[in-house]
């Protein structure tokens, strides 16, 4: 809901499209600071008490956007709503990449994505049909910190086993920045998956940050701009549980990650040229397919490149990249906007997406990649 309600809010108090980047950045500024640190807390104490640290403060950061309608409410709430969405990322990723290995996992973190997608769909489905028809922005804002309530169900999960829990069997080197950066530069598989997952961000940052006030310049009403969106949404909602099927169609998982880019790319490039409706629909399409497939191999050659007690830590990692991308991505198409036009921000951000299929020239051998250990 609020990747309609926010932009639409900016653009309603007079932001230009430079300040509007930066608002859409901020939710990923705390995130770059703090994602490995909390990787490793993570693995100390638990996924439960990420989630419930992370429901905490979604509720507080909706209750600030509610509460102080004007610039100072917006970056407040972004920051704390950035801050607690890296929280339950990074638990409930870990909690999954727990479960399993290989085919099983792939299935797990596929419905995992799936349920973040159906999320992702009908939240702007509701956002742009309160803005249309009961108030604006203000009313999709109550809508938000109402729906934000329901997280507080975290507060009833039981306690995991974190995978620190055995002080003897954890080595702290293993949790470290040093650590990070040297399990990215030793292991290729982690690599990619962070390759792909960039890409990923920056063709949704791309595609969901300035394409409702692209779509509000083509008066296309609020209603419209949402079901857009949550078209891309759906896109990755329905083809997240084929996603074990599609690897062994296209005879792995690196080859299944360069078509992803492939898609994303077709869906970005031609984007800020079009008017039409049913062709915006279909670059949409486009663009859902490829975040939707990418996201959840991303995570799963992650998880299984990785052992127990580091899983945390790496997806940490992988999510600070991904912020990384999304803190810079509006940044970048908002200076664009601004000294010339939408159609040339989604063309360059296009050309970059696709530049990402270098790294996949020369993947490694997916028989090579080793399964977690349990630790």
């Amino acid at each position: 809901m609020l990747v309609v309600t926010i932009p639409l809010a900016a653009a309603r108090l007079g932001a230009s499209p430079v300040v509007l980047g930066a608002l859409l950045s901020l939710p990923y500024v705390l995130p770059l600071l703090i994602a490995i640190p909390f990787g490793a807390w993570v693995t100390r104490h638990g996924s439960t008490l990420g989630l419930r640290l992370g429901a905490t403060g979604f509720i507080a950061g909706a209750g600030c956007i509610l509460l102080l309608p004007d610039y100072y409410g917006l970056i407040t709430g972004q920051m704390l709503i950035g801050l607690s969405q890296l929280m339950t990322v990074i638990a409930g990723q870990t909690a999954i990449s727990n479960l399993g290995t290989g085919k099983i996992l792939e299935r797990y973190f596929a419905w995992y994505a799936t349920y973040c997608s159906i999320g992702q769909m009908i939240g702007p489905l509701i956002a742009g049909a309160l803005i249309d028809h009961w108030g604006g922005p203000d009313t999709s804002f109550i809508a938000i910190f109402i729906l934000t309530l329901a997280m507080a169900i975290a507060y009833k999960l039981p306690r995991d086993i974190p995978a620190g829990a055995d002080k003897n069997k954890l080595d702290p080197k293993l949790l470290g920045y040093q650590a990070q950066i040297q399990l990215v530069k030793s292991n290729r598989h982690v690599q990619l998956s962070i390759m792909v997952s960039v890409a990923a961000m920056l063709a949704l940052g791309a595609h969901g940050s300035f394409l409702p006030v692209y779509l509000e310049t083509l008066d296309f009403p609020a209603t419209t701009i949402g079901l857009l969106i949550s078209l891309r949404a759906l896109s990755a909602v329905a083809i997240r549980p084929f996603t074990s099927q599609l690897v062994k169609l296209a005879r792995g998982r690196y080859r299944t990650m360069s078509l992803t880019i492939l898609f994303m790319a077709a869906g970005m490039i031609p984007l800020g040229f079009t008017e039409n409706l049913w062709a915006l629909a279909i670059l949409t399409i486009l663009v859902g397919m490829g975040t939707g497939i990418s996201q959840p191999l991303s995570m799963v050659v992650l998880a299984d490149a990785v052992s127990k007690a580091q899983k945390s830590s790496a997806i940490a990692v992988r999510l600070m990249a991904n912020r990384s991308m999304q803190f810079m991505a509006p940044l970048l198409l908002g200076l664009l906007v601004e000294f010339s036009q939408f159609s040339m921000a989604y063309l360059i951000g296009g050309i970059i997406v696709l530049l990402h299929l270098l790294f996949f020239l020369h993947p490694p051998q997916e028989s090579d990649q080793p399964t977690a250990k349990s630790d």
